[in-house]
């Protein structure tokens, strides 16, 4: 392996032989110790290529890093009705179903709560479908680390009191560590009692890293 160094083509060179790519290593600060970082030729090249860095001031992401499009993300849906619910009561979804949890980060036994690994910004979306014989007021609530974040709307038909759609989103930053969501519905009723209801199509919740820290 040689290195050349050409003034008038403004580049270094550095050679490669048969049992290997070129490369160039760099090493940590020795306080720390002596690991470092190679920076390798592919093995086999069609042609020649150039990487050509930005004018800017910034870190260089790999396929390993997390960022939005790589970070945490779920879907979720319950598994069976939540019934005998009281009326003027706050109740959590217990959200056991899971369409996907890419990195692990929902608790769909014991807490029914997400709490992702990487610190950022998050789209969260909720909805919840209750029934009861006579419905006064619902709400559904995004809850942040135990306590009510946002809350939303809900749809019901003019003719109808017993049956409604509510839906609430919002974008939260987490931390990565110790933050953690859940999804809670409110409703008041003069029949004593309500209910969640299953079916993934309408109750439901998801959400995803949309800008990192």
């Amino acid at each position: 392996m040689a290195i050349t160094l050409d003034g008038s083509d403004n580049k270094i060179a550095i050679g490669a032989n048969a049992t290997g790519s070129a490369y160039l290593r760099l090493y940590e600060d020795t306080d720390n110790g002596t690991n470092y970082v190679d920076i390798i030729a592919p093995a086999s090249i069609t042609s020649n290529r150039t990487l050509t860095l930005p004018d800017a001031t910034g870190t260089i992401i790999t396929t390993a890093s997390t960022f939005a499009g790589t970070g945490p993300a779920f879907s979720v849906y319950p598994n069976a009705d939540q019934t005998g619910l009281t009326s003027g009561t706050f109740t959590k979804v217990a959200f056991i179903n899971e369409y996907f949890d890419t990195a692990n980060c929902f608790d769909s036994t014991t807490n029914y709560r997400f709490t992702p690994t990487t610190a950022g910004y998050y789209q969260l979306n909720f909805s919840a479908y209750v029934t009861a014989s006579n419905i006064a007021t619902m709400e559904p609530f995004i809850y942040k680390n135990g306590s009510s974040f946002s809350s939303g709307q809900y749809l019901m038909a003019a003719s109808s009191t017993t049956a409604a759609i509510l839906s609430a989103s919002n974008i939260l930053y987490l931390n990565g560590s110790t933050d953690y969501v859940e999804f809670y519905v409110f409703s008041t009723t003069t029949a004593g009692t309500y209910t969640i209801k299953t079916g993934a199509q309408y109750t439901y919740a998801s959400g995803a890293l949309i800008r990192s820290a």
